[in-house]
Protein backbone atom coordinates (compact mmCIF):
# COMPACT_ATOMS: atom_id res chain seq x y z
CA UNK A 1 0.00 0.00 0.00
CA UNK A 2 2.77 2.53 0.88
CA UNK A 3 4.41 1.67 -2.59
CA UNK A 4 1.33 2.58 -4.11
CA UNK A 5 1.24 5.86 -2.60
CA UNK A 6 4.62 6.51 -2.82
CA UNK A 7 4.23 5.71 -6.92
CA UNK A 8 0.86 8.03 -7.16
CA UNK A 9 2.43 10.75 -5.08
CA UNK A 10 5.39 10.69 -7.78
CA UNK A 11 7.81 9.95 -4.89
CA UNK A 12 10.71 7.07 -4.65
CA UNK A 13 10.30 4.24 -1.90
CA UNK A 14 13.70 3.65 -0.07
CA UNK A 15 14.69 0.83 -2.33
CA UNK A 16 14.31 2.83 -5.37
CA UNK A 17 16.89 5.41 -3.71
CA UNK A 18 18.75 2.69 -2.60
CA UNK A 19 19.12 1.01 -6.15
CA UNK A 20 20.12 4.62 -7.19
CA UNK A 21 22.80 5.10 -4.66
CA UNK A 22 25.15 2.40 -4.92
CA UNK A 23 25.49 1.16 -8.46
CA UNK A 24 24.37 3.87 -10.33
CA UNK A 25 26.09 6.24 -8.28
CA UNK A 26 29.30 4.95 -8.60
CA UNK A 27 29.14 4.37 -12.21
CA UNK A 28 28.14 7.58 -12.53
CA UNK A 29 31.23 8.83 -10.72
CA UNK A 30 33.32 7.05 -12.59
CA UNK A 31 31.94 8.39 -16.16
CA UNK A 32 32.36 11.67 -14.47
CA UNK A 33 36.23 10.96 -13.34
CA UNK A 34 37.09 10.17 -17.06
CA UNK A 35 35.44 12.55 -18.91
CA UNK A 36 37.27 15.30 -16.48
CA UNK A 37 40.79 13.51 -17.22
CA UNK A 38 41.70 15.33 -19.83
CA UNK A 39 41.09 18.56 -18.08
CA UNK A 40 37.80 18.96 -20.11
CA UNK A 41 34.21 18.09 -19.04
CA UNK A 42 32.84 19.07 -22.70
CA UNK A 43 29.31 19.65 -23.64
CA UNK A 44 29.52 16.33 -25.68
CA UNK A 45 31.09 14.41 -23.17
CA UNK A 46 27.90 15.39 -20.83
CA UNK A 47 25.60 14.36 -23.07
CA UNK A 48 27.74 11.21 -23.60
CA UNK A 49 27.33 10.67 -20.15
CA UNK A 50 23.62 11.24 -19.98
CA UNK A 51 23.28 8.95 -22.89
CA UNK A 52 25.07 6.18 -21.03
CA UNK A 53 23.14 6.65 -17.58
CA UNK A 54 19.90 6.38 -18.90
CA UNK A 55 20.70 3.99 -21.67
CA UNK A 56 22.66 1.52 -19.53
CA UNK A 57 19.88 1.75 -16.41
CA UNK A 58 16.86 2.33 -18.29
CA UNK A 59 16.46 5.85 -16.36
CA UNK A 60 14.43 9.13 -16.96
CA UNK A 61 16.81 11.66 -17.97
CA UNK A 62 15.97 13.84 -14.29
CA UNK A 63 17.04 10.70 -12.61
CA UNK A 64 20.16 10.13 -14.94
CA UNK A 65 20.74 14.09 -14.02
CA UNK A 66 20.66 13.97 -10.61
CA UNK A 67 22.65 10.73 -10.01
CA UNK A 68 25.78 12.76 -12.14
CA UNK A 69 25.04 15.98 -10.25
CA UNK A 70 25.01 13.77 -6.77
CA UNK A 71 28.17 12.13 -8.32
CA UNK A 72 29.91 15.16 -9.33
CA UNK A 73 29.83 16.02 -6.07
CA UNK A 74 30.53 12.64 -4.53
CA UNK A 75 33.56 12.58 -6.69
CA UNK A 76 35.54 15.84 -6.27
CA UNK A 77 35.45 14.66 -2.37
CA UNK A 78 36.65 11.33 -3.31
CA UNK A 79 40.51 10.56 -2.64
CA UNK A 80 40.29 7.52 -4.67
CA UNK A 81 38.32 5.32 -7.39
CA UNK A 82 38.42 2.40 -4.37
CA UNK A 83 35.15 3.42 -3.05
CA UNK A 84 33.27 3.40 -6.81
CA UNK A 85 35.36 0.26 -8.30
CA UNK A 86 34.23 -1.59 -5.06
CA UNK A 87 30.48 -0.75 -5.11
CA UNK A 88 30.57 -1.92 -8.73
CA UNK A 89 32.32 -4.91 -8.58
CA UNK A 90 30.02 -5.68 -5.27
CA UNK A 91 26.75 -5.75 -7.78
CA UNK A 92 27.98 -7.14 -11.11
CA UNK A 93 29.54 -9.96 -13.08
CA UNK A 94 32.29 -9.67 -15.20
CA UNK A 95 30.09 -9.00 -18.07
CA UNK A 96 28.42 -6.41 -15.85
CA UNK A 97 31.98 -4.96 -15.35
CA UNK A 98 32.86 -5.35 -18.85
CA UNK A 99 29.98 -3.04 -19.95
CA UNK A 100 30.90 -0.31 -17.43
CA UNK A 101 34.45 -0.42 -19.10
CA UNK A 102 32.39 0.15 -22.61
CA UNK A 103 30.53 3.09 -21.00
CA UNK A 104 33.63 4.45 -19.86
CA UNK A 105 35.24 4.17 -23.55
CA UNK A 106 32.52 6.15 -25.08
CA UNK A 107 32.32 8.64 -22.27
CA UNK A 108 36.26 8.86 -23.63
CA UNK A 109 35.66 9.45 -26.98
CA UNK A 110 32.89 11.83 -27.10
CA UNK A 111 35.01 14.24 -27.89
CA UNK A 112 36.53 12.27 -30.93
CA UNK A 113 39.69 12.15 -29.05
CA UNK A 114 41.77 9.43 -26.40
CA UNK A 115 44.60 11.56 -24.47
CA UNK A 116 47.08 9.77 -22.43
CA UNK A 117 45.29 10.76 -19.30
CA UNK A 118 42.20 9.32 -20.31
CA UNK A 119 44.00 5.96 -21.68
CA UNK A 120 45.68 5.55 -18.34
CA UNK A 121 42.58 6.12 -16.06
CA UNK A 122 40.73 3.88 -18.03
CA UNK A 123 43.65 1.22 -17.51
CA UNK A 124 43.79 1.76 -13.99
CA UNK A 125 39.91 1.55 -13.79
CA UNK A 126 39.49 -1.20 -15.42
CA UNK A 127 42.35 -3.01 -13.76
CA UNK A 128 40.39 -2.25 -10.08
CA UNK A 129 36.97 -3.68 -12.00
CA UNK A 130 38.67 -7.04 -12.69
CA UNK A 131 38.51 -6.43 -16.72
CA UNK A 132 41.78 -7.58 -18.22
CA UNK A 133 43.67 -5.62 -20.42
CA UNK A 134 42.92 -7.66 -23.42
CA UNK A 135 39.08 -7.45 -23.25
CA UNK A 136 40.02 -3.90 -22.15
CA UNK A 137 41.71 -2.97 -25.25
CA UNK A 138 39.10 -5.27 -27.33
CA UNK A 139 36.52 -2.90 -25.75
CA UNK A 140 38.17 0.13 -26.68
CA UNK A 141 38.46 -1.20 -30.51
CA UNK A 142 34.80 -2.09 -30.36
CA UNK A 143 33.70 0.98 -29.22
CA UNK A 144 35.79 2.83 -31.49
CA UNK A 145 34.38 1.13 -34.13
CA UNK A 146 30.73 2.25 -33.18
CA UNK A 147 32.21 5.93 -33.20
CA UNK A 148 33.41 5.09 -36.41
CA UNK A 149 29.85 3.92 -37.69
CA UNK A 150 27.86 6.60 -36.45
CA UNK A 151 29.96 9.47 -37.89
Amino acid sequence: MFDKMTKLLGLKSQEQEKTHSDLHLATAALLVYVSRADGDFSVDERAQLLACMTDRFDLESADAEQIIDDAEAQQQEATCLYKFTKAITDELDQTGRQEIVRLLWRVAFADNHIDNFEANLLAKVSGLLGVSTRDRVTLKHEVEEEQAGAQ
